[in-house]
């Protein structure tokens, strides 16, 4: 396994994999907006959950093989995904101290992580994303996210017993619809917080009830950056004078 160490950075998290272009094994996750390693975020408006993406038209492609290329240029085989996540890593991470939004426990300190990655069978596919038409018959400027994606058995655990689970998980890689760019391997894995076998509690937030409450870890795994996160959905009010609000809470960062 890798060993990684202690990175704080703050980044935007803004996938596709936020509405329903994933595997159905993974759940489902509202909008996530801006997160930030130790932050919360929060974005309020008329809408429901909506991401970027949904302006994008996706053609989803199932490939035999590991070893089977991509027709997307730019992205290599599902095994090149697995070779660059080497099984996972353990490395230290830092739990949140914030409780300006969702109050957690542990809070604050660190804690010895380790995450096994694991390749069981699961479905492999290309997704060819592009930006869909507008009325003018003009293609919206959004920069969408042709990908591969590999799915997988993710094991999450740390040494104070807060987290010993076992996810379904997806390894990503794109690459920008724009420039070509090509983008990480990823790692995306979706869990209900009210599921957990080790000892992670929400211990309250703030505001409305929620209307749901989902939790993702997400790491870059070619240099070895990420967290597990929270997200809040909260409504309030009716019909058109109602407003759906987004937080996210970043639990643990590394």
């Amino acid at each position: 396994m890798k060993r990684g160490f202690l990175v704080m950075t703050v980044f935007v998290i803004l996938f596709v994999f936020l509405v329903a272009c994933g595997s159905d094994d993974n759940g489902d996750t509202g909008d996530t907006g801006n997160t930030g390693d130790t932050g919360n975020t929060g974005n309020t408006g008329n809408t429901g959950e909506e991401t970027m993406y949904a302006q994008c038209e996706e053609t989803i492609n199932e490939l035999d093989s590991l070893d089977e290329e991509s027709s997307i240029g730019g992205l290599p085989s599902a095994a090149h995904l697995l070779t660059v996540a080497d099984g996972g890593f353990s490395l230290t991470a830092k739990w949140s101290e914030d409780t300006s939004f969702l109050t957690q426990s542990p809070l604050g300190g660190e804690t010895e992580l380790t995450v096994t990655i694991e390749y069981d069978g699961g479905a492999i596919r290309e997704i060819d994303s592009k930006p869909v038409e507008g009325d003018s018959g003009i293609e919206i400027a959004i920069d969408c996210q042709p990908r591969l994606e590999v799915e997988v058995k993710v094991t999450v655990v740390t040494e104070d017993g807060a987290f010993s689970e076992e996810w379904n998980g997806i390894l990503s890689k794109s690459v920008s619809y724009m420039t070509d760019d090509e983008k990480p391997v990823v790692l995306i894995a979706k869990f209900d917080p009210s599921e957990l076998t080790g000892s992670y509690k929400i211990e309250s937030i703030e505001g409305a009830v929620p209307d749901f409450v989902k939790g993702e870890i997400f790491s870059i795994l070619d240099w070895i950056d990420g967290e597990i996160q929270i997200f809040v959905q909260q409504s309030e009010g009716e019909g058109d004078d109602g407003t759906v609000s987004f937080f996210s809470h970043t639990a643990l960062s590394w």
